[in-house]
């Protein structure tokens, strides 16, 4: 057997061992979650740090990696712990990883600089830059080859809509007023197909997960969603009303408490994950087109900040109207 083979099965033990670990972890914790309805259930706040069957020191403190609530909390837990094996191992330093409350907790969190380092949406980097300045990026998704990613506007595979102007006055679910793929997005694309948004019958359910759920329950008509929960749940009876445009995908952001050192190691060992194994096994766990992590700018936001300029305005119209924007 070459070392490289070895040193594959070994690290592919390591994480499988330490991923069973935290997975049940997970789940006894979620025990105490309340849900309800067609949703998944959704924590306060969910703490794991990354652990190994190596003794390490406590006296530093673990470096704590936030991420926003767009999946169930066991697996977002699942999905990112390889990664932070990954990053262990490869800095000897400890990671925690932490699962906010909220999407608008998580831009606070991040903002104030109580957490380390964050993986965050277009929308959230963006809102997080005008409301309490840049945060150094680590680096952005890389899906199918590409930094941009897109979403769905779904219904039920029953529903006679086959077009925007057909959800217009239609129940609508997003999992946040923050989130890029489930509401500013779509939102943006109505306002450009001349469709009123339908703001009144707007319901917010939490996750992308949920958004799915509530419309195959007939809870809501339709929603917006990210590529991987529509594909979660796509053959259950769900179909495609309208697809989003591209735009810059999710970015891993430094916050002011992490030191430069710190940040130039981290930043160079995820953009050193390369390899097709390394790929497999640390990256499409969290998002299955993901082909890499790539480098990104400020400035690859700017389509995100046009969109999200021309939503506030609406809103805004809304309500000088005297038309209630939830």
């Amino acid at each position: 057997m070459t070392e490289t083979c070895f040193r594959k099965r070994r690290l592919s033990l390591s994480w499988s061992l330490s991923l069973l670990v935290v997975t049940l972890s997970a789940v006894s914790i979620s025990m105490f979650f309340i849900g309800c309805g067609r949703n998944e259930p959704v924590s306060e706040e969910e703490t794991h740090e990354s652990t190994s069957g190596e003794s390490e020191t406590t006296a530093e403190p673990a470096i704590i990696i936030a991420v926003h609530p767009y999946a169930s909390p066991v697996e977002l837990v699942r999905n990112f712990t390889p990664l932070l094996e990954y990053l262990r191992e490869h800095t000897g330093k400890r990671f925690s990883l932490v699962i906010s409350q909220s999407y608008e907790t998580h831009i606070a969190r991040v903002g104030a600089n109580e957490v380390d380092i964050a993986l965050i949406g277009p929308v959230s980097y963006v809102a997080i830059s005008e409301q309490f300045g840049g945060k150094r990026l680590l680096c952005c998704f890389e899906v199918n080859g590409s930094p941009d990613f897109q979403g769905y506007i779904i219904a039920r595979k029953d529903s006679p809509a086959t077009s925007l102007a057909d959800l217009q006055g239609k129940s609508f679910a997003s999992s946040s007023r923050k989130s890029t793929m489930s509401y500013v997005v779509p939102r943006y694309m109505f306002i450009e197909a001349g469709v009123p948004f339908p703001d009144a019958q707007l319901r917010i359910v939490g996750s992308h997960n949920n958004v799915c759920l509530n419309i195959l329950a007939g809870d809501v008509y339709a929603g917006g969603v990210r590529e991987k929960a529509y594909q979660k749940y796509k053959d259950r009876n769900l179909k495609v009303i309208a697809i989003s445009p591209k735009v810059t995908a999710h970015s891993f952001v430094a916050t002011d408490r992490l030191d430069d050192e710190t940040y130039a190691q981290i930043k160079q060992v995820m953009m050193n994950i390369k390899s097709k194994e390394e790929i497999e096994m640390l990256l499409k766990p969290i998002k299955s087109t993901m082909t890499g992590l790539t480098a990104v700018t400020d400035k690859d936001y700017d389509k995100v900040r046009t969109m999200m300029a021309v939503v506030s305005e609406d809103e805004r119209r809304l309500t000088e109207e005297g038309k209630q924007v939830k």
